[in-house]
């Protein structure tokens, strides 16, 4: 066989080389069919059945034929994998022979050598390529199987049926390749060194495996055996240079290899001590980086890499991180900026947290440290954010030294003004894990820790004089030891030689020859003391140690003890170490008062994150000042207080978080039952006590909340009451009364809490505590109204009777306190009593007037005649003239009236008798209109159901029940519903007849009766209260004319007529009066009568706007909450005056901005409601005769176009901002429509009305300011824009850019007088807008725009009927109806009788005011 054996196989480039014959070279001599390839295949199994592996010489024209075969063949694959088995077998006997002939210690002859080299090469590039070929068709199947899911699915499915374990073949491959490379395979070459060629082709399969195996867990195995591949190929066949070269181009251009790569570099690392090849491939890297840092897919696989190896092996990156971050922190990408941070960040907290760390080790982490606090500011956002999560976990790990903690929580707050959301979210994140993870205290309350702070550094001052003082000592000491040693020297030497070995027994305590010591030196009998030191010494166990010293050295020791024992006798104490430790202690107190200052300084911005737009911002906020309240930060009380008012959020999960926070906050203790409940109410009495008066009713609807989630449970209401009656031990009166408010508030959302327990409230609202504290009695009456159940309706309770013991028994007291001059709070008193007896007892309108009568005699009776001249010091000083009880006593005989003249009544009497009767008026007017009506109703029912036994009619009954709860709502309903034409008559509306007739005839009483009846009660006090009103200068005591006025208010929402009558001076008294609290109530007043007649209110409605203006605050903030509250209710229509409004964004108060804001934030929900009153906002906003501040226009528009979302209605304002341009003259309302136009979101439509409208503005381009603006539009759209939009942009853009270029070119002049025709042509054009818009100014003050407030409101809704028009189909439902029907005939007479006011405009106005000028102004306008 020697002479088959004679030739020599070299390994081809391509297999093709292969048929070509050279030389001795081994060629193919015959290339198979696919018919014939299973015959040569069954040969080849019979051959290897024999156990000899040379059979290779013979067939390998069979499996190159293999090989060759096209991958379309049906039998390609069946062959493929008879090949690969044959072949397995064939290696794994190869590798046995190898490994026996390779072992010997003498090398194989030179025929056995080129036998094996060539039988080796032969094998392993067939077995190669096999698997490569299974590959390609496996991977080409895969491919075509996703490209056509729905097409060929069984053909496809059947290629890779054929080999479903091709991964588990794969790596028995890959096993059978390491161990043929386990073998010395050099010794095959002479000289003894692997052919490249050889090597190459074995790697190069694993680096096509790195490639396409997925990285799975159950491809571990694989990765592994690839990477021992990698190792022995390094280690022992010059493979160093190529592999970094290869693993570069892998991790370039596969996504997925980057985590098996991490794990190979570190097992080269680990099983074969190979380094430098991390070395080699980390400088590729850098290299690659540099010169490529736009690729985003690179930089994300490379930092992919770098990310994964740095969390698994941080010790081999921390010597590259240093040149890392010179490279590659300022290069282009995020992605590599981050991935470097990451790494930093990561070998920071694995290696890098010791405190034994080396000076070299600490400055790499300090430099690390400050590279992620640069980082803090980056550029890019995305960087930013992943910063702080970086910080956030460095913090989680305890890796932050503490000479970066305040520096990095001080760079969190500044990020908190950051206009990207995620990185506010991160840094708000932060701040909470510094201070659940800080080092300093379980609380910071800043005052604590300042005061704690200055106790410290007096105790360090004091120890600093006392080391003064020892220092001193210490001085005397030694200057005593100079005398002393000389003397003492020669005695111990003595000592020592006479007695060198002294031994005593230890008997004696070392303490008490101390003692006997010290006295001997005090006696300077040295001698003695010698022994005695000598003693002291060997009771302190050192007599071994003394034998082992040189003479001359025990001499020193002793002499040193001496020493010792001279300055313990003289009283010298050391307190250096003291003092260090108070050092480090009031260092500690500064850095941890630091650390709360800078995270207090957080709070005003998380104030102003709760009402962000952005949820993330408020719930991160909420968290935050959750966190900081538990932790006693300062400032986090006020916030907690103003995440109240998001329990008024139309997001439930905005709701959600904040009873959740509260609930985290008053409910989480780590006690259990009773204990438990006793903490709750302590916290919830605690925060009761601090909560403003505003955020009262939020807090009930709270703790309805958490009775309804039994939060609240039976314990705690049993503690509740244990406080309220002072049976828990140490309860104070003002925990008692905390504790009653609380029970008012659970009790409204469980009545059986009162129901169960009247009679212990009852005996407390009589008892002695209410004389002491009145305002238990206004508590208990509160109290007692709850136990209404609130879910049955009003007809179902029974009510007490109006002559029972505890009616009568409050009566007297009520009588008793109304006296009391220096009764706190009486308002709220008076209203509790009105709210029992028209709540819970029957026939309380005889009880209320029954008091009002017991009243009036009183005033009128000889007892208080003869008390009245001398008055109490607390008393009013001004006396009422008897003119006011003159109507009084008409009930009275007149003899009786004269004899009373002479004297005057308590202003404060007075001033109570008329709060009470406005509030009994009201209640009274209440009471018929709900449940008198109810009951009514209800009654009528019941006879119906008996009447008729039909189920059909008894079900319609039932369900008319429930239809309605008020007469009023009834009477709005079946008017608006008869107003519509009726095809056939409704079954409801024949059976609503009753309804109407019930809620007519209450009606009647209200309108005719209550106030205007002659043998009414209140028909005789009227005039005395509107006399008050009338006469201001001679009643001029405030707390009167303001009751006064309230009760007038009250009045006029019992009756329309007397509404009607009075209105008009009651606009008066709002626009004249100076007292601040008069206004507010009138303000409020006129929004309860807006509720009740909208009709008549409608005309004034200016007046509300006008308060907007006021330099009160307190004044500006009730008009806006009543403004908001109206508008949301739609009962005020939205129309170009709410431009006023807006202004109140930049208020100087803070509640007024964020109550606006969120205000617009609800209207922006209501179908199109902003966005029809927008343009008019926007032009009156932007007069130049507002002199408003551009910075304040800006933020205002800034705001209320954020709101605006629809790409319509955007669409529609970009075209109306254009036409805007040639209407205006001075260049600021150019730059403020520009900045307008630079705040909208911008598609490919909205960028073609921009183009289309080009020549309106074009001449406006050359102020450079709304250049600038336009340019913000191109760089904001073109970021993330799609090709569409890029092109529209970048025609916008060209066109921009000619527009600056013709005024660049000098033919600005002629523009300027195209300009000036342009704007002569729309001026007159638009003639009647122009008026419209000067009808329309803003109301400068409260008296002088008083006038004709009753058609103002048609003028002002131009824009609004003109943006309706344009979007008809969404704007029929806005806010344009009122709830009842318009009645124009008492408004013109009204309007008739009032004096106008000069103002502008007025005869534009009248203008106006006629319909058909308006409806052709507005047809002309949708023409253009």
């Amino acid at each position: 066989m020697e002479e088959i054996h004679d030739f020599q196989f070299i390994l081809p480039l391509k297999n093709n080389d292969l048929l070509n014959s050279r030389g001795d070279q081994y060629y193919v001599q015959q290339v198979y069919t696919t018919s014939e390839i299973p015959e040569q295949l069954l040969a080849c199994k019979n051959k290897l059945q024999q156990r000899d592996p040379f059979y290779i010489f013979e067939h390998f024209d069979t499996y190159y034929s293999v090989i060759e075969t096209s991958a379309n063949e049906p039998t390609a694959m069946r062959n493929l994998k008879r090949a690969f088995d044959l072949l397995y077998l064939t290696v794994d006997r190869l590798g046995e022979e190898l490994t026996l002939l390779l072992a010997n210690s003498e090398p194989p002859s030179s025929q056995d050598r080129v036998r094996y080299l060539n039988l080796t090469k032969m094998t392993m590039y067939l077995f190669v390529n096999v698997v490569k070929r299974i590959d390609f068709v496996v991977h080409q199947a895969m491919r075509d199987q996703q490209l056509n899911q729905q097409k060929k699915r069984a053909k496809q499915g059947e290629v890779l049926e054929q080999y479903p374990d091709w991964d588990i073949k794969r790596g028995k491959f890959l096993v059978q390749l390491y161990n043929i490379l386990q073998c010395p395979l050099e010794k095959l070459w002479s000289p003894p060194v692997a052919e490249e060629n050889f090597v190459t082709l074995l790697c190069d399969i694993c680096y096509r495996t790195l490639e396409s195996v997925p990285p799975r867990s159950d491809n571990r195995h694989i990765i592994e055996t690839v990477f021992q591949i990698f190792g022995i190929a390094i280690k022992r066949y010059n493979h160093a240079i190529t592999f970094p070269a290869r693993i570069l181009q892998i991790l370039r251009s596969t996504e997925h290899a980057a985590t098996a790569v991490a794990n190979g570099i570190l097992l080269l690392h680990e099983e074969y001590g190979i380094s430098t090849v991390f070395s080699i491939l980390m400088k590729d890297v850098v290299e690659a980086l540099t010169l490529d840092t736009s690729d985003t897919a690179v930089s994300r696989n490379f930092s992919n890499f770098l990310a994964e190896f740095a969390g698994i092996a941080p010790k081999l990156m921390i010597p590259h991180l240093s040149q890392l971050g010179d490279d590659m922190l300022d290069c282009e990408s995020h992605v590599l900026r981050n991935c470097v941070l990451q790494i930093m960040g990561d070998a920071v907290v694995g290696e890098l947290t010791s405190e034994e760390l080396d000076d070299d080790m600490k400055e790499a982490r300090n430099e690390f440290l400050d590279h992620l606090l640069d980082h803090v500011n980056d550029v890019s956002a995305h960087v930013r954010s992943k910063v702080l999560q970086i910080w956030h976990h460095l913090n989680t790990q305890h890796a932050i030294p503490l000479c970066f903690l305040v520096k990095v929580l001080r760079e969190a707050v500044y990020r908190l003004e950051d206009k990207s959301s995620m990185v506010r979210k991160s840094a708000i994140q932060l701040i909470k894990a510094f201070l659940e993870n800080n080092p300093y205290s379980g609380k910071l309350k800043l005052e604590e820790l300042i005061k704690n702070h200055e106790k410290e550094v007096k105790v360090m001052e004091q120890l600093d004089e006392v080391l003064d003082k020892e220092r001193d000592q210490y001085k005397k000491m030694d200057e005593q030891w100079d005398i002393i040693a000389p003397e003492l020297l020669p005695i111990i030497e003595e000592n020592l030689r006479l007695f060198p070995d002294l031994e005593f027994n230890k008997e004696e305590e070392y303490d008490e020859i101390v003692k006997k010591v010290l006295e001997l030196l005090l006696d300077k009998n040295y001698k003695d003391a010698t022994v005695l030191v000598r003693k002291a010494d060997f009771a302190a166990g050192n007599d071994q140690l003394n034998q082992l010293l040189k003479p001359e050295e025990r001499c020193v020791y002793f002499m040193a003890l001496f020493k010792t024992f001279l300055s313990l006798a003289n009283g010298c104490k050391d307190s250096s170490e003291e003092m260090q430790k108070q050092i480090k202690t009031v260092e500690f107190l500064k850095d941890s008062i630091e650390f709360s200052q800078v995270a207090t300084g957080a709070m005003p911005k998380m104030m102003e994150l709760l009402l962000s737009k952005t949820n993330t911002d408020v719930f991160e906020a909420v968290d935050l000042f959750t966190t900081g309240y538990l932790f006693g930060i300062h400032g986090t009380d006020a916030g907690m207080q103003r995440m109240l008012s998001l329990v008024w959020s139309s997001d439930k999960e905005k709701r959600d978080a904040v009873c959740n926070a509260y609930r985290k906050v008053l409910f989480t203790t780590d006690k259990s039952e009773r204990a438990h409940a006793i903490k709750v109410v302590q916290n919830l009495s605690k925060f009761l006590s601090e909560i403003e008066y505003g955020h009262y009713t939020a807090m009930e609807t709270l703790m309805g909340e958490w009775v309804g989630s039994e939060d609240i449970d039976a314990l705690i209401i049993q503690v509740l009451f244990e406080r309220f009656t002072l049976k828990l031990e140490g309860t104070t009166n003002d925990e008692s009364r905390l504790a009653l408010q609380l029970l008012i508030m659970a009790s409204q959302a469980k009545s059986t809490i009162v129901s169960a327990n009247r009679a212990i409230i009852e005996d407390i609202a009589t008892g002695a505590r209410v004389k002491q504290d009145p305002r238990i009695y206004t508590s208990c009456l509160q109290l007692l109204v709850n136990g209404i159940d609130a879910n049955n309706n009003t007809k179902y309770y029974k009510r007490c009777a109006s002559d029972g013991k505890f009616v009568q028994q409050i009566t007297q007291l009520f009588l008793a306190f109304f006296f009391h001059p220096q009764l706190p709070d009486f308002d709220a008193l008076a209203m509790s009593l009105f709210e029992y007896y028209y709540r819970m007892c029957q026939a309380p309108d005889e009880l209320a007037q029954n008091i009002v009568r017991e009243l009036i005699e009183r005033f009128n009776d000889q007892w208080l005649v003869a008390v009245s001249p001398v008055e109490p010091t607390l008393t009013q000083t001004t006396d009422i003239p008897h003119s006011q009880a003159l109507p009084m006593s008409q009930t009275q005989s007149q003899p009786k009236a004269a004899e009373d003249q002479a004297v005057g009544l308590p202003v404060y009497l007075v001033t109570r008798f008329l709060f009470c009767v406005g509030y009994m008026t009201i209640k009274e007017m209440i009471f018929l209109d709900m449940d008198v009506y109810n009951n009514m109703k209800y009654r009528e029912e019941l006879t119906a159901l008996e009447e008729k036994k039909n189920k059909k009619d008894a079900g319609t009954a039932l369900r008319r029940q429930t239809m309605n709860v008020s007469a009023m709502e009834v009477r709005k309903r079946l008017s608006t519903v008869a107003a519509e034409p009726q095809q056939e008559p409704d079954d409801d509306l024949v059976g609503a007849t009753a309804e109407d007739n019930i809620a007519e005839e209450i009606n009647a009483i209200c309108e005719d009766i209550l106030l205007y009846n002659p043998s009414a009660l209140m028909s005789k006090i009227y005039p005395i209260i509107i006399n008050i009103c009338k006469r201001p200068g001679e009643y001029r005591d405030q707390d009167l004319q303001q009751a006064a006025t309230l009760a007038l208010a009250r009045l006029m929402t019992v009756s329309s007529k007397f509404c009607e009558s009075n209105m008009s001076f009651l606009m008066n008294i709002l626009n004249m009066t100076k007292n601040m609290k008069i206004k507010c109530n009138t303000v409020v007043g006129l929004s309860d009568l807006t509720f009740r007649f909208p009709n008549i209110i409608e005309p004034w409605t200016g007046h509300f706007y006008a308060q907007l203006h006021e330099e009160n605050t307190e004044l500006r903030l009730t008009a806006v909450k009543m403004l908001s509250h109206l508008i949301l209710h739609e009962m005020i229509r939205v129309k170009g005056q709410i431009a006023d409004l807006a202004l109140c964004i930049v208020d100087e108060c803070d509640e007024i901005k964020n109550i606006t804001q969120q205000f617009f934030k609800e209207i922006a929900n209501k179908s199109n409601i902003l966005y029809n009153v927008l343009p008019d906002i926007i032009s009156k906003l932007g007069d130049v005769n507002l002199h408003l501040e551009e910075d304040k226009y800006r933020t205002v528009m800034r705001y209320i176009l954020g709101l605006i979302q629809k790409d319509r209605h955007i669409e529609t304002l970009v075209e109306k901002l254009c036409l805007r341009f040639p209407v205006t003259r001075a260049e600021r309302q150019w730059r403020d429509i520009a900045y307008c136009l630079s705040l909208l979101s911008y598609n490919e439509r909205s960028i073609k009305k921009l183009i289309d409208n080009m020549q309106h503005f074009k001449d406006k381009v050359q102020v450079d300011e709304v250049y600038q603006s336009f340019k913000l539009i191109i760089s904001n759209t073109s970021k993330l824009a799609k090709p569409e939009l890029k092109a529209v942009i970048t025609e916008f853009e060209t066109r921009l850019n000619e527009c600056l270029q013709v005024n660049e070119q000098g033919t600005s002049a002629q523009s300027d007088k195209s300009h000036s025709d342009t704007k002569a042509k729309n001026t007159k054009s638009k003639k009647p807008t122009t008026k419209s818009q000067r009808g329309r100014r803003l109301v400068k003050g409260a008296a002088g725009n008083v006038s004709r407030r009753g058609r103002n409101v048609q003028q002002d809704s131009s824009s609004e009927e003109e943006s309706s028009e344009e979007d008809s189909s969404d704007d029929s439902s806005d806010g344009d109806e009122v709830p009842t029907a318009r009645r124009p005939q008492p408004q013109n007479k009204q309007q008739r009788g009032k004096k106008p006011a000069p103002s502008s405009g007025s005869s534009e106005m009248s203008e106006e005011e006629l319909p058909r000028p308006i409806k052709k102004q507005t047809a002309r306008r949708g023409r253009k």
